[in-house]
């Protein structure tokens, strides 16, 4: 895969996705690692996006900053995108680690998957794929 390649991006966002989608059914013994997944797609679709646009992809996991780089670049960047981003941003670093905080419950898991969802149907749509 090469790491200046949209597409190349893209695939590895659509796999998290698979890995999320293939865990879905048993939720409840890996609900940290489907939000972590489920995050970490939104980051490459997001990553494959400013790639498309020429800019750089800034090594950073946080979505918000992301959609921040790619706001000037796309129009149709609403409240929604930066909503969908805060719901799913901590994910790429508390589920990670142990931690006090308490797993995600099934609502938050569900969330996690509509959130990556929507990212992935916004990169396809402004790559045209």
């Amino acid at each position: 895969m090469n790491p200046d390649d949209p597409l190349s991006w893209i695939m590895k966002g659509d796999r998290d996705l698979t890995l999320v989608r293939d865990m879905l059914p048993g939720w409840a013994s890996y609900p940290d690692l489907i939000c972590y997944h489920c995050q970490q797609a939104a980051e490459k679709h997001l990553k494959a996006l400013l790639l498309h646009h020429g800019q750089p992809v800034k090594r950073t996991h946080d979505l918000e900053e992301l959609v921040d780089l790619l706001a000037p670049f796309e129009v149709s960047i609403s409240i929604e995108h930066y909503n969908n981003a805060l719901k799913i941003n901590d994910y790429a670093i508390l589920t990670r680690y142990p931690s006090l905080t308490t797993d995600p419950s099934e609502a938050d898991v569900l969330e996690a998957v509509t959130c990556a969802g929507f990212f992935r149907d916004f990169a396809v749509k402004v790559l045209g794929i």
